[in-house]
């Protein structure tokens, strides 16, 4: 199934191919959850855990997997519209309930250009009908509470996610902010992914890593195994072009 939220540099449309190359796990971890497309078009595994450290993310996985229904009727009544879009950004997420946080982070989300979290904009078609359709909105969360159901779900740095769950049959899938881009609630410098990768040279499990495909990153995780594969992104001003997406993985893939 595809998530039931857009975000970033989400991996919808190459979720199949980087789900081809997981090994044999027993416990399967996002550390930087954002969409969780991954998640939701791969198998079941023993043990699955979530994680991302923008609290919006987590509490709206939350609020899916265990009060979709109360999430549901907090949105029935909802428009699409540039006047509701601005009313729900100028809202502190802080000051609101848990249910109020997450249907505002699915209606941005599901409303925005490209699914941006930071400087979001107020997305519409003149030729398709809008991405979000009150009237889908319990079909879409139903669902995702069904898949979230065994899911453990998290909200820390994923230094400590990684810390938790390393085992030698653990399989880390990482999503992290791309490379040289400030797109992201919480952006990834040049040193952030030196530590990143000096992490995980340490690990007993397995991980995939999925990432803007530059030179620098190249030198910093070399040792480890790549593979490039070719992405669209509807945020970049040059629409259609045909960007490098690479996967890192520390066993032959």
């Amino acid at each position: 199934m595809v998530g039931p939220v857009p975000y970033i540099g989400g991996k919808n449309r190459i979720a199949t191919k980087i789900i081809k190359i997981f090994p044999p796990h027993t416990t399967y971890v996002e550390a930087f959850g954002g969409g969780a497309q991954v998640l939701f078009r791969k198998e079941l595994s023993s043990v699955e855990v979530l994680n991302d450290m923008d609290g919006d993310v987590a509490n709206f996985f939350r609020i899916c997997q265990r009060h979709h229904g109360e999430l549901c009727r907090y949105l029935r009544f909802t428009i699409v519209s540039r006047k509701w879009f601005s009313l729900f950004e100028s809202e502190n997420p802080e000051s609101l309930t848990d249910i109020q946080r997450a249907a505002r982070f699915l209606y941005l989300q599901k409303n925005a250009f490209a699914g941006l979290v930071r400087r979001r904009r107020y997305h519409y078609a003149v030729s398709a009908p809008p991405s979000f359709n009150p009237g889908n909105i319990p079909k879409l969360l139903e669902s995702a509470h069904r898949r979230l159901v065994r899911v453990q779900i998290e909200c820390l740095p994923y230094g400590e996610i990684i810390k938790r769950f390393d085992r030698p049959d653990t399989l880390f899938y990482l999503d992290p902010p791309y490379f040289e881009k400030t797109l992201y609630r919480f952006n990834f410098t040049e040193d952030d992914f030196r530590i990143l990768a000096e992490r995980l040279h340490l690990i007993q499990g397995k991980f995939v890593l999925s990432i803007n495909d530059v030179p620098e990153i190249r030198e910093i995780f070399q040792g480890f195994h790549f593979r490039e594969i070719a992405l669209h992104y509807t945020a970049q001003r040059e629409a259609g072009k045909r960007f490098p997406e690479l996967l890192i993985t520390n066993f032959p893939s």
